[in-house]
């Protein structure tokens, strides 16, 4: 598998693992998740209190790939929120009645849902802002 390393020492692309995004060294985590996660308010410590694996060190080495190379991060941001997926692969977001959370499913699967699940559901240009994040 093809390794790519990075200025920073512990972010790095793995060819096959997260589409190729930078990634924290030995793990799955992007910098796009540390990023989102840091623009929604989260401290480094709540970060790592989330993920335990990660050291404090691995946190801000990725924050500061994130700061390094912002616009790059910012459009995998975008280009990986619900409605943005939704549109690139023709999803449709089928909300739980409670509303607590829901399934993406095909426009083929579309077609085989009950009218009532047919009326619930989103396009990715229907889907309400609070659920695009």
């Amino acid at each position: 598998m093809d390794t790519v390393k990075t200025e920073h020492p512990h972010v790095m692309r793995k060819a096959g693992v997260c589409g190729g995004s930078p990634i924290i060294g030995g793990t799955r985590i992007t910098v796009r998740l540390l990023a989102t996660l840091i623009r929604g308010g989260a401290s480094p410590d709540e970060i790592i209190r989330a993920y335990p694996h990660l050291s404090l060190a691995q946190v801000y080495d990725a924050l500061s790939y994130y700061f390094d190379h912002r616009q790059e991060i910012d459009q995998e941001i975008e280009d990986n929120k619900l409605g943005a997926v939704m549109w690139r692969h023709d999803l449709r977001f089928i909300p739980h009645p409670s509303g607590s959370f829901g399934r993406l499913v095909t426009a083929e699967e579309f077609e085989k849902l009950s009218a009532e699940e047919k009326e619930r559901a989103y396009t990715w240009d229907t889907l309400p802002e609070g659920l695009d994040r």
